[in-house]
This record gives C-alpha cells, structure tokens and sequence, in this order.
C-alpha cells in the first residue's frame, strides 16, 4: 500500500512573519495545535529567519528540520513543509 507523505505549501507572505508561517504550517501538517510543538528557537533563530527572509531584494533558499519535518522556505515567499514520519 502506497502512503502519501503529508505536506503543506503556503505563501509565507500573507502571515504575519516567515517564522509564524513555519510554526502555523508545521501544526498543520502534523495534525497538531500550535503550542504542542517545541519551540521554534530550538530548531533555527526565529528573528534571523525573518530578517534573512524579510531582505529587500534578496534571494534567500533555506531548508531545516523543525520536530518531525523537513521545512523549505524561500524569500520569494514560497514555504513547504514535509512530514518526515
């Protein structure tokens, strides 16, 4: 039996910031409420990822493992977040 890989995609832009995305976007893959996921901080700085995101003009691809997926966000505003379970 084939069994599909749970992801998201989402425009990190029409959040508040890139790593509220992240969070938001983790959450829902997972199938979780937001505050059962550990601390964001403990993975990647928050405040650098979206200063580093947030750069006028910049082309920024980064790519992390945040609990139990692989997080691809880009500062174009694309965000993709994968289940490694």
């Amino acid at each position: 039996m084939d069994v599909e890989t749970p992801a998201h995609r989402t425009d990190w832009t029409e959040f508040e910031s890139p790593s509220t995305a992240v969070v938001v976007t983790v959450a829902e893959t997972l199938d979780v409420e937001e505050d059962q996921l550990p601390v964001l901080n403990e993975y990647v700085d928050g405040d650098a990822l979206d200063t580093l995101l947030r750069q006028p003009d910049s082309k920024v691809d980064l790519s992390f493992t945040y609990d139990a997926v692989e997080v691809r966000v880009s500062s174009d505003g694309r965000l993709a977040v994968e289940s490694r379970q």
